[in-house]
């Protein structure tokens, strides 16, 4: 067996937590035919759970490979993709608005699957380690998730029963869809380095962080959930957008430049040969 065809153990590992996280998108689809929108939500929260750690777990045991790549997308379009879209559906789309929820449902699915196939294209782009082109699906999948867990823990652990709520949910799930493909940048965190101040502020945000999501997990997950697209638009609109305008001001400024210094480069030239022809005419009359 040669070495290019030898599956190293390491690899296996990152690609568990991947089926895991596959599975728990599997259960909740189930769970939604049935009803249980509790256990469906839940069970898409472990899924993105694992599905954040299946990278790391990767990169910390050296198992990183394109198999794994694809595989995760994969995986993701399931649970992230399909699950959310059956759970918004069977909650409260079907029921009120009938075929035009089951429409946005797999507008949300086709979204996902854009979305992913576009990320594996910008693998290894050096902007993609700081930022997502538009937003990671597991977050998007927070839209219609997260809902769901607020509705049915402070109003009602029923279906979806307000007409009014339905249609603020039914534009939700189509924004979430929208945000994936939008050229909108999501902040990744990798390029964050946490403990540069030392570990103990760190570790007091995770004590804090834990402790709200003991205590309120849905008011948390809907807060961080909404605060993180929040710093998104804001890092969009004042920050990115206005360096990238300065940067292209400044590449206009130095094609302006170059253009100038060529055609002056030109105009030197020329004169250059008009002294020299008129030398030799000079020379010529003498």
């Amino acid at each position: 067996m040669t070495e290019e065809k030898r599956v190293r153990p390491s690899v296996l590992i990152p690609n568990a937590f991947t089926t895991a996280s596959m599975l728990f998108g599997f259960y909740s689809i189930q769970q939604s035919f049935h009803g249980n929108f509790i256990h469906a939500t839940w069970a898409l929260l472990i899924a993105a759970i694992l599905d954040s750690l299946d990278g790391r777990i990767a990169r910390m045991v050296k198992g990183t490979s394109e198999f794994g790549e694809e595989y995760d997308s994969l995986a993701d379009l399931v649970s992230f993709g399909i699950a959310p879209a059956i759970l918004a559906v069977r909650w409260g789309l079907e029921k009120h608005f009938g075929e035009l929820g089951w429409a946005i449902g797999f507008i949300y699915v086709a979204c996902t699957a854009i979305r992913l196939a576009r990320f594996n294209v910008l693998i290894g782009d050096a902007e993609s380690k700081s930022y997502f082109k538009g937003m990671p699906s597991p977050t998007a999948a927070g839209i219609p998730v997260v809902s769901v867990m607020v509705y049915n823990r402070y109003v009602s652990p029923t279906a979806l029963e307000y007409h009014t709520v339905a249609i603020i949910y039914l534009v939700a799930v189509g924004i979430a869809g929208v945000l994936m493909v939008s050229p909108i940048r999501f902040r990744t965190f990798k390029d964050i380095h946490f403990t540069k101040y030392g570990l103990h502020w760190p570790l007091l945000g995770v004590v804090a962080i834990i402790t709200c999501l003991f205590l309120w997990p849905q008011a948390t997950l809907f807060g961080g959930l909404f605060a993180y697209l929040g710093w998104a638009f804001l890092e969009e609109l004042l920050i990115l957008r206005p360096q990238e305008k300065e940067l292209r001001a400044k590449r206009r400024e130095a094609r302006r430049k170059m253009k100038e210094a060529r055609r002056a480069k030109k105009q030197a030239e020329r004169e250059a040969r008009m002294r020299v022809v008129e030398g030799k005419r000079e020379d010529q009359n003498g």
